[in-house]
């Protein structure tokens, strides 16, 4: 009887002795454990990485790490937005803040020449007029500043629907007429009767005529700008070609950009967004654009617009 006690008592002393190595050995583990994952997310926090991961292994720890590992991923890619989105706003503010600087000193100046009593009537008219034009011309860059920011927030919502295209090409040729004939520039249009397209009309119309402006502004005196319209088989394509200072090659991704602008055509008044607005509203439309471009021998802008809209326009006799 004896015996069978000590046996028993050596057993649990064995069985106590065995658990208590094994929550040693798991307390170590465990220990071991928490501080690589808290130093992993440590490391994470104060962007150093997340340091060497064993992926290999079906561990928990492993577990833990591609999770750690995909925590550190898309806390790299918020970082890195967020970053983005600060530079781009600064560089909004700094280009707005550039293209009003110079009309709103103009402003201040002519309203301070024409308040000095010793100017006679026809200088303060003269002072007046001035004002006018540079009051206008602020108006003109706050509504296209307007209409840049509602784009690129999608505060605009496009309404596609078949088009006569050649009653845009009129509208767009009819706004440039004046400023065309001042320079005394001929505008010469071909566009195929009956043509539809798929788009809206009134921002449809925006983007041509920012094209058909810049080729007015950047076209000599006694110039010609013509208009040229090729159906393609998905595409209908709008040429507008000048013959004015052209597009260094470097530069004719650029010009797309917002407030870009060539330094050779800084002696043109322009603000630099008519074809980056282009650019956005055929973007919107499912359209693109395309320029060819030579200095001093004139540019091509190329604008393709949807003929129908795919899949509910197949069978509506659309041309």
């Amino acid at each position: 009887m004896t015996e069978w006690i000590v046996l028993f008592l050596a057993a649990v002393f064995l069985a106590a002795a065995a658990a208590a190595g094994i929550w040693v050995y798991m307390r170590k583990r465990y220990i071991a454990f928490t501080d690589q994952v808290c130093q992993s997310i440590d490391d994470i926090l104060a962007g150093r990485g997340s340091g060497e991961f064993e992926m290999d292994e079906e561990t928990l720890l492993s577990k833990f790490q591609m999770r750690l590992k995909r925590l550190e991923e898309i806390t790299v890619s918020a970082a890195k937005e967020s970053e983005r989105q600060k530079l781009e706003v600064q560089s909004v503010v700094s280009d707005i803040s550039h293209q009003l600087k110079t009309p709103v000193a103009n402003v201040v100046l002519y309203c301070d020449t024409a308040m000095n009593p010793a100017l006679s009537q026809e200088e303060r008219d003269q002072c007046m007029k001035i004002l006018k034009g540079q009051v206008e011309k602020l108006e003109f860059l706050i509504q296209s500043l307007i209409r840049m920011s509602r784009m690129e927030q999608n505060m605009i919502r496009l309404s596609p629907e078949p088009v006569p295209l050649g009653e845009i090409l009129e509208a767009a040729g009819e706004a440039i007429a004046g400023k065309a004939k001042a320079k005394g520039i001929s505008v010469d249009l071909e566009c195929p009767e009956g043509l539809f397209v798929y788009c809206d009309w009134k921002w449809t119309l925006e983007a041509v005529l920012n094209v058909l402006d810049n080729a007015v502004k950047y076209s000599p005196e006694g110039g010609s700008v013509s208009i040229a319209v090729q159906p393609l088989e998905i595409y209908t394509k709008i040429s507008v070609k000048d013959r004015g200072i052209g597009i260094s090659p470097e530069h004719i991704t650029d010009v797309c950009r917002r407030f870009f602008r060539e330094e050779r055509a800084g002696r043109t008044e322009g603000l630099g967004i008519g074809l980056y607005l282009t650019r956005e509203i055929l973007g919107k439309e499912r359209g693109y654009m395309k320029i060819r471009s030579k200095p001093d021998e004139g540019t091509e802008v190329s604008v393709y617009l949807l003929r129908k809209s795919f899949g509910c326009m197949e069978n509506k006799g659309y041309k």
